[in-house]
């Protein structure tokens, strides 16, 4: 069986569409273990919609709106019961193919596996009918190309992110599961990546077992998380010897938030944003990808 892992906080109308597309499942049994922060919106009434689903809802300890990921992700994966773990962020709906395809996948390779990733329009997420969804949807430009169908082994364990990476339960074991010293946003899953390439795990791109990533306000760079981002960042590079999300790092940079440059060794927080720095990079149009593309971490819109 297959246990799509998930985390909430404040997120109930996304999980709503994700439990309504697993409840559209082709291949195989699964469940979803919904994890909440406490003190955020309960998903218990949303779980009860979809009675068709095979839900756990379980909850750790959230602080002023946060959600401690690596800590959550592990809990969240020590409640499944399932033999393959397949961690999807809750503003993702997977296709109907997703569990048949990523079981068969798992079976078949012992890989750090991954489906295509493709960002909706704004509104595109209130259809039902997967032929609409991938017609409102891009791809993301800096992803390596998943086939049509069957498993392509060989991509970048970098662009393997929180939002859609499934690996059997026994090799997240073995691999020690996410890292709970990074706390906070980004650079928990990099670091499983990470690990698991350095285990010789390959990666598996999986044809078939699309999720798509339903539209909403982000950051960029995300100034509102800056302390977390540069806390886990730091942690990566004290570990791998090199930067994680180096874009945004940049892009900190450029603004006077933070002491950092390409090469560097250490990144420090020089001030913190003001709430008009912060609003001046919130991103609402349908425009989720920037030209460049950020190195070893995420792409705007992740």
């Amino acid at each position: 069986m297959l246990s799509i892992v998930t985390l909430v906080r404040d997120r109930n109308a996304m999980l709503d569409r994700l439990l309504a597309g697993c409840a559209r499942q082709r291949g195989g049994p699964c469940e979803v273990v919904v994890v909440r922060a406490g003190g955020s919106e309960d998903p218990s009434e949303v779980a009860a919609r979809h009675p068709e689903v095979d839900v756990r809802t379980t909850t750790v300890p959230g602080t002023q709106g946060t959600i401690p990921y690596a800590t959550a992700r592990n809990h969240g994966a020590e409640v499944a019961r399932g033999e393959v773990l397949a961690f999807c962020d809750a503003d993702t709906i997977p296709s109907s193919g997703f569990v048949g395809a990523m079981t068969s996948a798992l079976a078949a390779h012992d890989a750090l596996a991954t489906g295509e990733v493709r960002y909706l329009a704004p509104g595109a997420e209130a259809t039902d009918d997967e032929a609409e969804l991938l017609r409102r949807s891009a791809p993301h430009p800096d992803r390596d190309p998943v086939p049509a169908s069957g498993v392509a082994l060989g991509g970048r364990a970098e662009l393997v992110w929180g939002l859609c990476m499934v690996l059997r339960r026994s090799t997240f074991v073995r691999l020690g599961g996410f890292d709970e010293r990074f706390t906070g946003y980004a650079g928990e899953d990099t670091d499983l990546s990470t690990r698991a390439d350095a285990a010789g795990l390959p990666v598996a791109l999986v044809g078939g077992a699309t999720v798509f990533h339903q539209h909403h306000d982000w950051f960029d760079p995300p100034v509102q998380q800056i302390r977390a981002t540069v806390a886990n960042a730091t942690r990566y590079h004290e570990t791998w010897g090199r930067w994680p999300m180096e874009g945004w790092l940049a892009a900190f940079a450029a603004m006077g938030l933070v002491d950092w440059e390409p090469g560097s060794d250490r990144c420090s927080v020089l001030r913190t944003p003001s709430p008009a720095e912060v609003e001046a990079c919130r991103r609402t149009l349908a425009a989720p990808f920037l030209a460049r593309t950020r190195p070893s971490g995420r792409v705007a819109a992740s």
